[in-house]
């Protein structure tokens, strides 16, 4: 025997009557499933932004002080560890020195106030 596939009669808008096997109208039905209207989803938290350097322009001018001789002179400190060389500086915060490329830090000795 065949696989019992049920015949259906179907009245299409058209007036026509068309004959469909039920598993074509199981299918008709399902994709009719999704055109619901939605709630809109809410987030609760704000959308992340991605972390952007801060630009500073002509950042050069913080490292050197041209004096009215014509002498240059260094204002940022250079890092002294092996790894870095001459030309790495150092950041200076308020309370110590930075290298941002091995991670040395000198504190000035104030800070220590226990």
């Amino acid at each position: 025997g065949t696989a019992a596939n049920m015949q259906i009669f179907v009245k299409t808008l058209t007036g026509k009557t068309i004959t469909l096997e039920e598993s074509t109208l199981h299918l008709v039905l399902r994709l009719r499933g999704g055109a619901k209207k939605r709630k809109k989803k809410s987030y609760t938290t704000p959308k992340k932004n991605k972390h952007k350097r801060k630009k500073v322009k002509l950042a050069v001018l913080k490292y050197y002080k041209v004096d009215e001789n014509g002498k240059i002179s260094r204002l940022r400190r250079e890092c002294p560890s092996d790894e870095c060389g001459a030309g790495v500086f150092m950041a200076s915060h308020f309370d110590r020195h930075y290298c941002g490329k091995c991670c040395l830090t000198y504190c000035f000795n104030k800070p220590e106030d226990k």
